[in-house]
């Protein structure tokens, strides 16, 4: 799946789902957002979902809000949903400003990231914020 501003796509790295956002995302892309994200969610063959928001840029409350429904829906799962930077700092300042960070599963790179995943899923814990991150 990609947008036609290439701000959004889903593909698969050491069975793991990612979804790439980049660019600036916004009210407008709140629909599409949303479902890369639930087809992360129903992806069975893969052991988890990695949001890499390395390349993001831009994002409103309404993408934090779409975020947060993908990491609840995710916890009703049981699959794993860890995001990933490294994070612009607009995008970092939002995520700490509005809270979110003890309560979502951050990861610095794009391979701790997928290494968390794995050992999530090991373990059998859908997800649990890490921490020993920064």
């Amino acid at each position: 799946m990609v947008s036609d501003r290439q701000s959004i796509d889903v593909t698969r790295h050491e069975r793991v789902t990612v979804v790439s956002f980049r660019n600036e995302l916004d009210l407008e892309d709140t629909t599409e957002a949303t479902l890369a994200l639930s087809s992360a969610l129903t992806d069975t063959l893969t052991a988890g979902t990695l949001l890499d928001l390395a390349g993001l840029t831009f994002a409103d409350s309404t993408l934090l809000n779409v975020i947060l429904r993908a990491h609840a829906e995710h916890q009703d799962a049981l699959r794993p949903f860890v995001l990933t930077g490294p994070y612009q700092s607009g995008i970092s300042r939002l995520l700490e400003v509005t809270g979110v960070t003890g309560v979502l599963d951050l990861a610095d790179t794009h391979e701790d990231g997928v290494r968390r995943i794995h050992a999530l899923r090991d373990s059998g814990r859908a997800s649990a914020p890490d921490d020993t991150r920064h």
